[in-house]
């Protein structure tokens, strides 16, 4: 017969970014917390190599993960402040570019470019140092079970935990969002990404740009010192001839298909390839569960924003769940989850849309648009409260900042 589950407030599924975020808010609160990660972060040790993943976070989250308690560790680390934003198409002179000012006097800055597993590592000290967080790691989810309220978690060491709310932030491939039977509309770009650390012969960087071309995007992203993050999509043949090269090889193809703007490559450190794809669930909400992160939605990354939808994601369940329940509703109360799946679902759909239309602007070939893509850049780039309304959305994911 089985045992009782041992009771949380909120049980977890999913340790990362997001998933710690929203377990360290609600854990704040002083709720009762489980969460359960297959594993957890590496710790990043001073000098050892950069991680390819990385995150460019903008105002809102740094201010969301400083609320949590998470910030001033990361800041601490080698989080690299970027000043300017700039976007072109292609080789010609139409540019569009964001500055720090742009958003009023004392911004001295538009986000950080921040390894996502130094985002995890400071995330998971704050649940450390929480004594209503129970880590259940290394684990994972095998079923779920219905119950009264809630849901109950069976692991796979056999365990059961129960959580008046399951959330599961469990990634794009979450294992409870298919045993939950949740559909996901899903676009494949016909992309690949390839990632590549390298060393660049110019000092610190604070500017991170993108130049629009038709076969995909490339990006430039400033990692702390002398040292850069390089996006290049392309196609996947290209992409997997790419990532096969030696180093110096692949140092010499960026130097030739990259803008005199990358200021020559002393060396690629590591590269990585992986596909572009944008999916969202159909709904964010079972009884019991609802989604967060990218077990709900993921973007195309060329604006990088997929963590901080994510962050919007756990500060607006944390603050829905938190206020029902102070007005005397289950946090699993379906019309609080809704409100909760109203306001993420338009955010989320909003971006996912917007870069969806521009991968599809900048790749089109029809010589027309080609013709006005620049003039319509150098527009935008004097559009005076228009781009600065643009500015502090990315900046915030809110109009008003």
């Amino acid at each position: 017969m089985n045992s009782p589950p041992r009771c949380h407030d909120v049980v977890v599924v999913g340790g990362g970014m997001v998933g710690a975020a929203v377990a360290a808010d609600f854990a704040g609160r002083g709720w009762r917390v489980g969460v359960v990660e297959t594993t957890g972060p590496k710790p990043v040790e001073a000098g050892s190599p950069y991680h390819l993943r990385v995150s460019a976070l903008n105002l809102g989250s740094e201010g969301y993960l400083d609320e949590l308690g998470a910030w001033h560790a990361i800041r601490g680390t080698r989080a690299c402040p970027y000043r300017r934003l700039q976007v072109w198409d292609g080789d010609h002179a139409g540019r569009l570019t964001f500055h720090a000012e742009d958003l009023g006097p004392g911004t001295n800055h538009l986000g950080h470019i921040v390894e996502n597993d130094l985002i995890q590592e400071a995330l998971w000290s704050v649940l450390g140092r929480s004594a209503t967080v129970h880590r259940y790691c290394p684990n994972e989810t095998s079923r779920l079970e219905p119950a009264p309220f809630g849901a109950t978690v069976r692991l796979d060491d056999g365990r059961r935990i129960h959580g008046n709310l399951v959330i599961a932030a469990d990634g794009a491939q979450s294992r409870l969002r298919q045993s939950l039977g949740i559909p996901v509309t899903v676009r494949d770009y016909r992309q690949h990404a390839v990632v590549a650390e390298v060393a660049t012969r110019l000092g610190q960087q604070d500017i991170t740009w993108q130049r629009f071309l038709p076969e995909g995007p490339q990006a430039f992203l400033p990692l702390v010192g002398a040292r850069a993050s390089l996006v290049w999509y392309t196609t996947p043949d290209r992409a997997r001839q790419l990532v096969e090269l030696p180093n110096e090889q692949l140092g010499e193809n960026i130097e030739a298909a990259f803008p005199p703007e990358l200021g020559g490559i002393e060396a690629v450190v590591q590269r990585a390839s992986f596909p572009i794809r944008a999916q969202h669930a159909h709904s964010y909400l079972a009884p019991g569960v609802v989604l967060i992160g990218d077990a709900a939605h993921t973007i195309h990354p060329l604006a990088g924003q997929g963590v901080n939808l994510g962050l919007r994601d756990a500060r607006a369940l944390a603050r829905h769940v938190a206020a029902a329940v102070e007005a005397g509703y289950p946090p699993d109360d379906p019309r609080v989850l809704s409100a909760y799946a109203r306001e993420r679902r338009q955010d989320n759909q909003l971006a996912q849309s917007t870069m969806t239309g521009i991968h599809e602007l900048f790749g089109s070939r029809c010589t027309r648009l080609a013709r006005l893509r620049p003039w319509g850049l150098r527009l935008a780039d004097h559009g005076g409260p228009a781009k600065r309304l643009a500015l502090r959305y990315a900046s915030y994911g809110s109009w008003l900042g």
